[in-house]
């Protein structure tokens, strides 16, 4: 069965479209798919113009009666509200979350806050490490020592180019580009860890190819295969010592381990080596947070848990 006129239309929006990173709009398209085929199948809808305030509620119905998650529905009204900003002369102004809720009597919910750390023990790590490579997912092995030893996210760690990995090589600084979180640009020193990965890739990448990505393959669904992998062996890999020091103190639960537990590691060991230096914790808070891409001192609490 072919696409509908309006999936077209998503489609042709996304492709001209250069805000955010790659990684978002991928997840935004994948979004503002799903919804329009809703809208198809209870509205009939027919051009993405008259997308409007009754749609996004029964769509948020939908989805809470499907048990989707809070921090879920939101992401998909981020993406909805991104690609209607897109559209040539629409229709409806759209409300924002709380008008929304309001005018139809729904409650989406609150989305947890994560506090507190949820950083890997190196015994973990390396376990994990171990458990990719014994089956032969070395996808997962070579974007884990990314994220650990250069405090990469899983997304910007998938998205390597042989163009980037070439330059790190030559310079022993690696350049974090378009697939950043909102696009933000950084630099980040390559990782002794980091170099190994990056010659190993190479000898099997072709130029003008990602090092993980295969053709007609998709950032997100690369990064999705790896997120599952994490979730699916984490139990095999847990240490009391890790387990004890992700608690939450509120509730007696330890959080689980996930890609992004590993920038938390990254920053513990970089603030630690930071201010052996003699940097005050200011200084070696700010010379972090570059690192990872924040650029606020306050954002290094919460990566130290």
């Amino acid at each position: 069965m072919g696409k509908t006129t309006i999936e077209v239309q998503v489609e042709k929006i996304f492709k001209h479209t250069r805000q955010g990173s790659f990684a978002t709009r991928d997840r935004y398209k994948d979004s503002c798919l799903m919804f329009v085929r809703f809208c198809v199948e209870r509205f009939k809808m027919q051009n993405i113009r008259n997308l409007s305030d009754k749609h996004l509620a029964e769509f948020i119905k939908s989805r809470l009666k499907e048990g989707i998650e809070p921090k879920t529905i939101k992401g998909d009204l981020s993406a909805l509200r991104y690609m209607h900003d897109q559209v040539q002369k629409p229709r409806y102004v759209l409300s924002d979350n709380k008008h929304l809720q309001e005018k139809y009597e729904i409650t989406i919910g609150k989305t947890s806050q994560v506090n507190g750390d949820r950083s890997w023990t190196t015994t973990e790590y390396e376990e994990m490490v171990r458990i990719a490579q014994e089956m032969g997912n070395s996808n997962v092995a070579d974007c884990l020592t990314l994220a650990r030893t250069m405090g990469m996210r899983v997304t910007e760690a998938a998205a390597v180019s042989r163009a980037q990995a070439e330059y790190a090589l030559r310079t022993g600084v690696y350049q974090i580009k378009g697939e950043a979180k909102n696009g933000k640009h950084r630099e980040v020193a390559l990782s002794v860890a980091g170099r190994h990965v990056f010659m190993n890739r190479l000898r099997q990448t072709d130029r003008g190819s990602r090092l993980f990505i295969r053709t007609g393959e998709k950032t997100h669904q690369v990064v999705n295969r790896m997120e599952k992998f994490v979730q699916h062996h984490r139990d095999k890999v847990l240490t009391q010592e890790g387990v004890s020091q992700r608690l939450d103190r509120r509730d007696g639960s330890a959080r689980s381990l996930t890609f992004h537990g590993l920038r938390y590691s990254y920053v513990q060991e970089r603030m630690k080596q930071e201010l052996e230096k003699g940097y005050s914790r200011d200084n070696a808070s700010l010379i972090v947070s570059r690192e990872v891409g924040h650029e606020r001192i306050d954002v290094i609490k919460i990566y130290e848990g």
